[in-house]
């Protein structure tokens, strides 16, 4: 139902313009719920802000807001989006009767799965809606007796309020985690909450057996005594750190971070052999590294880069694997290595540089290797660029203030040390100001060029006005893009921890790892192996935090038991994790990009694979030469000779080495150099060595000898 807004017109005919164009005529259900969502919004990044610049509350107590605030933003904007797309189906739905009369299937002959799920669509914004409140109302309930659930309670027990808020606080982390990431890491929240369960524990086989809770303790430990969802690292990290970042880039986004990449990298087409394609994973990379999820990430740079891919000719499979393989690897680049970075910092407790650090060698073995790798498969196919210019330098100044804040970011983490949390106030204060000057300059100088500046103090005035009004108005759009951003993410952090939580209370976990050792039978290359399959297993369809968090519980303790370095050990299961977003038969990453690409999932999962597959050993080989996570004079050597074994892997996966399709006993010679290479440390870095130099001769060879011809190289557009 729509109604005029009272003295709307009124109201308009007075001011500006720029404001009176901004000012909605009728008050609709989407006009409140945009109003509601973007106050939300700016409320949630404010307050995040506010923390990070006062640390005036327990991080504990903040959790507790972030967790209500968060929450119900989430909701309120998947009704809003459940209303945009139900005005936008209005108006492009010709008129029900002329659709019956032309013969379309009536509502009674529609199947009865099909009503209930179009009954639910109905009721599902009012449940939404509900649940944004009953979100708000549980937090704030916690938030009234802190005090007494904190401290108080040990002594005197909770009421029976306490455990229906705990339910109710549960209840939405899963609701919330399945709408915004799908069934999966909901299902195993909710797997995870029956194991713990006495109706289930006792008669469960072997291992996974125990003794049971009632809904009593499940409920006090997943919740309402401050655990669960309030898990120490998972919310208490994520409500600060994480969300600081992922705020930023909210921020950023808003400002035209990402516009300006993919500008650059269209430009930057024009002056490479390899057109766009290697842009293309530099961008998703950038982005992957901030966002922590693959599938999020394939999907908004994705829907900008495989068509930039599919336009120069290349093959829609290998676009999609190409976009997919960026989106998910970027997420081992540091700072932020998809939020993994500060979760894995405060798992083992040491500082966020050293895990920065730790990060630097094993991200660039593989993204070197893989831009190596798309390289020569287009190459290899003949999908170079026809479009060869000069690169316009012009394009980078209008994005030379994102330098600024990017500088700010790097000085206060490595130079001055601050936490993650200050440092990422400092760098959001920062793109605020440079945000802002540059909106005014622009401004300023298009009204110079235009002869319509001011010319009077009055006309002076009024521009002033104008410009701050366009500035505030960013700056509210800046911080609503930031808090949408971080909204999604609130619920799974929960969920995750009432997870870990179950896991670790029910004793699970040390059993795990013990039963990996066990089956290991003492040998480090069989434990490492049963480690990356549960790794990947676990990681199938979730968000790679999540699914890092689940390992770090259930597998890390096994591998470091047989003595591999603390760091190695987390590195070693982040980065399979991670992978499972590639790997079959979910593959989530691929499976997004292979829709936007238009293609084959298994075809586009088989170039995903050949191009990552440098990354299904790296870990292996960062575990062999621990320095490449610890650096020392060995790392000088070791990763060159490591970079050269990846190198020689994936041009066997390839099958080109930049001048001619290999036969299978040249590839076979590639693999076994490639594993002397990376691995022969263990028997004699003398070994390692000669490997590594028989592969840059070979290379070498086939580069300067043989050459590059493309009339004889370019294959048919179905070929492989």
């Amino acid at each position: 139902m729509e109604r005029t807004i009272p003295y709307a017109d009124r109201f308009a005919a007075r001011m500006p313009p720029f404001v009176a164009e901004r000012v909605p005529r009728r008050l609709t259900p989407l006009v409140v719920l945009n109003a509601l969502v973007t106050l939300l919004a700016i409320t949630f990044t404010v307050w995040t802000i506010y923390y990070a610049y006062s640390l005036m509350w327990m991080r504990l107590r903040f959790s507790n807001v972030f967790l209500g605030l968060g929450l119900a933003l989430y909701y309120l904007d998947v009704v809003r989006t459940r209303y945009e797309e139900a005005e936008s189906a209005e108006q492009a739905t010709p008129d029900p009767g002329a659709m019956n009369a032309s013969g379309s299937t009536s509502v009674s002959n529609r199947g009865l799965f099909a009503r209930i799920r179009e009954g639910y669509d109905r009721i599902d914004p009012y449940i939404a809606l509900a649940s944004a409140v009953l979100a708000l109302a549980a937090t704030a309930y916690v938030e009234f007796n802190f005090q007494r659930l904190h401290q108080d309670v040990h002594l005197a027990g909770h009421t029976q309020a306490d455990l229906v808020v705990g339910v109710v606080l549960i209840a939405l982390a899963i609701d919330a985690t399945r709408r915004a990431f799908g069934n999966i890491i909901a299902a195993v929240t909710v797997a995870s909450i029956a194991y713990a369960h006495t109706a289930f524990a006792m008669h469960l086989p072997g291992v996974l057996q125990h003794i049971g809770y009632d809904w009593t303790r499940i409920t006090r430990e997943g919740a309402i005594e401050l655990t669960g969802v309030y898990h120490d690292t998972l919310m208490g990290i994520g409500s600060t750190w994480v969300a600081i970042f992922i705020m930023f880039a909210g921020i950023a986004k808003a400002y035209g971070l990402m516009d300006f990449v993919l500008k650059v990298g269209r430009e930057l087409g024009k002056t490479l052999k390899t057109g766009v394609v290697q842009i293309a994973v530099i961008a998703s990379m950038v982005m992957g590294s901030i966002t922590g999820s693959a599938a999020a990430n394939t999907a908004t740079t994705g829907s900008f880069t495989i068509p930039m891919m599919q336009d120069q000719g290349i093959r829609d499979d290998f676009s999609a694997a190409i976009e997919s393989v960026a989106s998910a690897g970027g997420q081992m680049l540091p700072p932020v290595m998809g939020v993994a970075a500060f979760l894995m910092a405060d798992f083992i407790g040491v500082s966020y540089l050293e895990i920065v650090q730790a990060g630097i060698i094993p991200a660039a073995l593989f993204y070197l290797s893989v831009g190596i790798g798309i390289h020569f498969a287009v190459l290899k196919f003949g999908w170079t660029s026809p479009n060869v210019g000069s690169f316009d330098w012009r394009l980078l100044l209008n994005g030379i203030h994102f330098a600024v804040p990017l500088g700010v970011l790097l000085v206060t983490l490595i130079w001055l040390r601050y936490t993650p949390l200050t440092a990422g106030l400092y760098t959001i204060i920062t793109i605020f100001v440079v945000g802002s000057l540059k909106f005014v300059v622009v401004d300023a100088l298009e009204a110079s060029r235009a002869d319509s500046g001011p010319t009077s103090v009055k006309s002076g005035v009024a521009w002033a006005f104008k410009e701050c009004y366009l500035v505030f108005e960013q700056i509210a759009l800046a911080l609503r893009r930031g808090g949408l951003e971080m909204a999604p993410l609130v619920g799974v952090l929960a969920a995750m921890g009432v997870i870990i939580e179950m896991l670790t209370f029910t004793g699970l976990a040390p059993r795990v790892s013990t039963s990996i050792l066990g089956i290991g039978g003492g040998m480090l290359f069989v434990v490492l192996i049963l480690a990356m399959i549960a790794s990947i297993l676990f990681g199938l369809g979730m968000p790679t935090p999540a699914a890092y968090v689940l390992v770090v519980v259930l597998v890390v303790p096994g591998v470091t038991e047989m003595g591999v370095p603390e760091i190695a050990s987390h590195m070693f299961v982040f980065y399979f994790a991670m992978l499972s977003a590639i790997t079959p038969p979910v593959a989530i990453s691929v499976a997004i990009g292979a829709r936007i690409a238009g293609t084959s999932f298994v075809k586009a999962c088989l170039q995903a694979l050949r191009i990552g597959a440098p990354g299904f050993v790296i870990p292996f080989a960062f575990v062999a030469n621990d320095s490449l996570i610890y650096w020392s004079q060995e790392t000088l050597l070791a990763f060159p000779v490591v970079l050269a074994g990846t190198v020689a892997l994936i041009v066997a996966t390839i099958g080109f080495d930049g001048a001619r399709n290999l036969s299978y006993p040249v590839r076979g010679f590639y693999v076994v150099a490639a594993f002397a290479a990376m691995f022969g440390s263990l028997v004699s870095v003398v070994l390692q060595v000669v490997a590594a130099a028989a592969i840059v001769a070979a290379l070498g060879y086939a580069k300067t000898v043989i050459g590059y011809d493309e009339s004889h190289t370019k294959a048919s557009p179905t070929s492989d």
